[in-house]
């Protein structure tokens, strides 16, 4: 993501937030259970000057939308200094889930975890063997391979994704990805495509890689609506 603090392509709704030790929640008006989204930032990024992820107009954008469609959403700050380390932020990963999980205002059997650039290769662990409350996966401009912004070590999510099942799959690309990213998500697809997965692709063939703050046209605003959409009835579903 850029240095910078560009707004988020959609409205950011005013819903009620609540602070609790190493997470904000954002939380719908129904004071009933609530399936909950869990939004994984990207890696790397310049950390100097800039406030944690968590505080950034694309993830309140995200989260603020999320609640405002009926989820609990949570940003999850597995990376404070901007750089990738599976090990903390796998961590950092679990313990929101836990967290998140366990909380009063939220369905623990119907979680989401919604992977973006560089921390989708953190969702190999979830492809491979799917937890029972895990009812979908989103992944935006994801980078599924190695390549300038990340070194994939361990699980890998081209492989991972054969485990996945019926799970449900969103999946968001972009046209005018990173040179060195676009190659290693058409692998993804036909891995998931060929295991049978749930895969849902929405296209944005104009989008950067950070188009939903960099491209603030309709195009990219259908993109967004239509992931937040697909993710939300699949955690219904």
């Amino acid at each position: 993501m850029p240095d910078s603090q560009p707004a988020f392509v959609l409205p950011t709704p005013d819903v009620q937030r609540t602070r609790h030790e190493g997470f904000e929640l954002y939380l719908p008006v129904a004071s009933e259970q609530a399936p909950a989204v869990i939004l994984v930032h990207g890696v790397p990024y310049t950390a100097e000057g800039r406030p944690v992820p968590s505080a950034w107009p694309i993830y309140q954008g995200y989260g603020s939308q999320l609640a405002d469609l009926g989820c609990v959403a949570t940003v999850v700050d597995h990376s404070p200094d901007g750089l990738p380390d599976d090990n903390r932020s796998t961590a950092a990963l679990s313990a929101a889930i836990s967290a998140v999980r366990t909380h009063p205002r939220v369905n623990g059997n119907r979680v989401g975890l919604w992977f973006f650039s560089g921390s989708a290769p953190l969702a190999a662990t979830y492809l491979q063997h799917p937890p029972e409350w895990l009812r979908c996966v989103a992944l935006t401009y994801p980078v599924l391979g190695d390549s300038d912004l990340v070194t994939i070590r361990g699980l890998h999510p081209i492989e991972a994704v054969a485990g996945a099942g019926g799970l449900p799959i969103v999946m968001t690309v972009v046209g005018r990805e990173l040179a060195d990213v676009a190659p290693t998500q058409p692998p993804f697809i036909a891995a998931a495509r060929a295991a049978g997965a749930d895969l849902e692709v929405v296209e944005v063939p104009e989008g950067r890689h950070g188009f939903d703050v960099l491209d603030h046209t309709d195009e990219s605003r259908r993109a967004v609506t239509t992931a937040l959409s697909s993710v939300t009835a699949r955690l219904r579903a």
